[in-house]
């Protein structure tokens, strides 16, 4: 009887840690902060979304920086250009203002970043002016902001997926694929509510375990 073959002791390759190296962020329309970080083999396509976003970017050099960004989103970038760059807590902006070399009065933020990212600006918001501020009485409401993240409500693409969009979720190996809704996406993680049973719970599933619904069925 031959002898049998001595098993191969296979190494395995740990997954390549991402780390934050570059840092988009910026105000939507109503003034609310948003950033993300990226990685390295991120960078050059975030970089070129900030210009189509209007957003302001900042790369890390140290690890004091990387800790800090850690405290962020990790965003991602679609097909179309444009990057995830979700809201961001309030008490975080400051510092990604003194990364990026911005000097800001504290309640004035919005209007010098607004002014850099070319939006129009009265001259009482922007620091150090003279003239008097506008009181909350008289100050007109902030049109509504549309989402950026919202997506086609039947995509044909998966760059197209985003809040509101339906498409095809696998409910488990005896159960097949169901119409799910997304209502809400934290980087790559959807939220999502099944269509017809909308009463469950919700369920999470990542981008790429989404599929898209056939042409013409709504």
């Amino acid at each position: 009887m031959s002898a049998k073959p001595a098993l191969q002791v296979v190494a395995e390759v740990p997954l390549r840690p991402m780390t934050p190296a570059l840092v988009l962020f910026g105000h939507d329309d109503a003034g609310r902060p948003r950033a993300a970080w990226f990685d390295a083999s991120e960078a050059k396509l975030a970089a070129h979304a900030a210009e189509i976003m209007n957003l302001r970017t900042v790369r890390l050099v140290d690890d004091d920086q990387r800790a800090f960004a850690d405290q962020l989103t990790h965003g991602r970038v679609f097909g179309s250009g444009r990057a995830f760059v979700p809201y961001v807590r309030r008490d975080l902006f400051p510092r990604l203002l003194e990364l990026a070399g911005v000097q800001a009065e504290p309640d004035a933020g919005v209007a010098v970043t607004a002014a850099h990212e070319g939006a129009p600006v009265a001259p009482s918001m922007v620091a150090g002016a003279t003239a008097p501020r506008a009181t909350a009485a008289s100050r007109p409401p902030a049109p509504p902001t549309p989402n950026p993240f919202v997506g086609h409500k039947q995509p044909q693409d998966r760059d197209e997926i985003g809040l509101g969009s339906v498409g095809l979720a696998h409910a488990g190996p005896d159960e097949g694929w169901w119409e799910a809704e997304v209502i809400g996406i934290n980087g790559t993680v959807h939220s999502l509510r099944w269509r017809d049973y909308p009463t469950q719970p919700t369920i999470l599933r990542r981008a790429n375990e989404l599929a898209l619904l056939p042409p013409g069925k709504a």
